[in-house]
C-alpha cells in the first residue's frame, strides 16, 4: 500500500476517534417563583452564562426566560468551569446587577442547575454529584474537621480529574496546613496542578510555608498618598508587633477590631504595636473604617495584593505575631487564643 495512503488513513481513523469521545452536555436551570417580596425589590434572574477560567472563554450565554433556562454544548473530556448568574435588583431606587459564581464541572449528560434553595446546586452527572455532594454535607455535620477529611480524601479519589479543582479551591481559605495542601496538589494530575486557579493556590501555600512560625519576617513596600511605608518600618526593631491583616468590607475584620484596640491599650505600655494592614481594600474606604471604629493604632493603607503574594494570606482576618528581632512567633490566632499568646510573651500572669 502506498505510504501517502496509510498516512492520509491513520490520521482520519485519528480524526474519527476524536470525534468519538465528544459527547452531549445540557445544563438545565431553574429559580425560585417570583415572590410579591422579591417583586418590590426589584429582584430578576437576567441572564445565566458559563466560562472557562483557564481560557478566560465564554462557553455560553443564555437569557433567563420564566424562572428557567437551558444551555447545551458538546464535550471531550470534563473540565472545570463557573457558571455565572447575573441578578438584578433595586437599591435607593436604581437598578443594581451582580454576579454569582458557581463552580460546575462540563462533563456528558443531564446537569441540573437548582437555584431554589439558599445555595444553587448542580446535579445530575457523576462528577458534580461528587462536588456538590460536600456541599450538603457541609450541611449535616457539625463538625469541621470531618468536613475537612471529607474533602482530602476525595481529592485524593479524584486526584486524575476535574473534580480536585473545586475541592482544593475549597480547601484554600486557611482550612489547612500549606504542607498538607503542596501535598494534595503535588499527587494530583498535570491537569489539576497546571490549572491556572490552582496554580495560584500552591504559590499562596508555598509563601505561607516560607513564612510559619519561627522563620524571619520578609519584607514589602507599599505606596499611598505620596508616601512609601514598609513594614520593616515596625516590625524587627526591638518591639512585640500584632500585624492584623483586615478590610473595611470584611464582617469578622471589623467586629474583632475592639478586642485588638483593647488589647493594644492593654500592652502598648509593655512594648507591643498593634499594625494595622488594609488588604485588597480601597483606601478612601479604609480611612472611611478606621475613623468609624475609631482605630488608635497605626496602619498600612493600600498594601492591595501583598500580603496575598508574601504572606499566602486570602482570608481575612488574619493575624500574624512578630518578636522584637522580626521572627515570626504566632500567626492566624483569634480571641481566646490570643489573648493567651499575649499573656504568655509578656509574662501577665494577672
Amino acid at each position: 500500500m502506498n505510504k501517502q495512503i496509510i498516512i492520509t488513513f491513520l490520521l482520519a481513523f485519528l480524526a474519527m476517534a476524536g470525534q468519538a469521545q465528544v459527547s452531549n452536555y445540557t445544563v438545565n436551570g431553574i429559580f425560585p417563583e417570583m415572590t410579591e417580596a422579591m417583586a418590590k425589590q426589584g429582584i430578576s434572574f437576567d441572564t445565566v452564562s458559563i466560562v472557562n477560567p483557564a481560557t478566560k472563554e465564554l462557553l455560553a450565554k443564555q437569557a433567563v426566560q420564566n424562572g428557567k433556562f437551558t444551555i447545551r454544548g458538546e464535550v471531550g473530556k470534563p473540565y472545570y468551569a463557573l457558571i455565572g448568574v447575573c441578578v438584578s435588583s433595586l437599591v435607593n431606587g436604581e437598578k443594581r446587577q451582580r454576579n454569582i459564581r458557581v463552580p460546575i464541572i462540563i462533563e456528558p449528560g443531564e446537569i441540573t442547575f437548582d437555584a431554589t434553595g439558599r445555595t444553587p446546586i448542580l446535579r445530575g452527572t457523576p462528577l458534580n454529584e461528587v462536588v456538590f455532594g460536600v456541599f450538603a454535607k457541609r450541611q449535616t455535620t457539625n463538625d469541621p474537621q470531618e468536613f475537612i477529611e471529607n474533602i482530602k480524601q476525595l481529592v485524593q479519589q479524584h486526584k486524575n480529574d476535574a473534580a480536585a479543582i473545586p475541592l482544593l479551591l475549597m480547601l484554600d481559605d486557611n482550612m489547612i496546613e500549606p504542607e498538607t495542601l503542596l501535598s494534595l496538589i503535588n499527587q494530583s494530575c498535570a491537569e489539576v496542578q497546571y490549572h491556572p486557579n490552582i496554580v495560584k493556590v500552591k504559590k499562596k501555600a508555598e509563601a505561607a510555608l516560607s513564612q510559619k512560625e519561627g522563620e524571619m519576617f520578609k519584607d514589602f513596600t507599599v505606596e499611598y498618598n505620596g508616601k512609601t511605608t514598609r513594614l520593616s518600618d515596625f516590625v524587627g526593631r526591638g518591639q512585640y508587633v500584632l500585624a492584623d491583616f483586615w478590610a473595611s468590607w470584611c464582617g469578622p475584620c471589623r467586629q474583632q477590631i475592639p478586642d485588638l484596640i483593647s488589647l493594644y491599650q492593654q500592652y502598648k505600655e509593655k512594648g507591643l504595636i498593634v499594625l494595622g494592614i488594609a488588604f485588597r481594600d480601597k483606601p478612601k474606604e479604609t480611612e472611611k473604617a478606621i475613623r468609624e471604629l475609631d482605630i488608635p493604632y497605626p496602619q498600612i493603607i493600600n498594601a492591595k495584593d501583598i500580603p496575598a503574594k508574601v504572606y499566602g494570606i486570602d482570608a481575612l482576618p488574619h493575624t500574624i505575631l512578630f518578636a522584637p528581632n522580626g521572627t515570626i512567633v504566632a500567626r492566624n490566632i483569634y480571641g481566646d487564643e490570643l489573648k493567651e499568646k499575649l499573656k504568655e510573651v509578656f509574662n501577665d500572669n494577672k
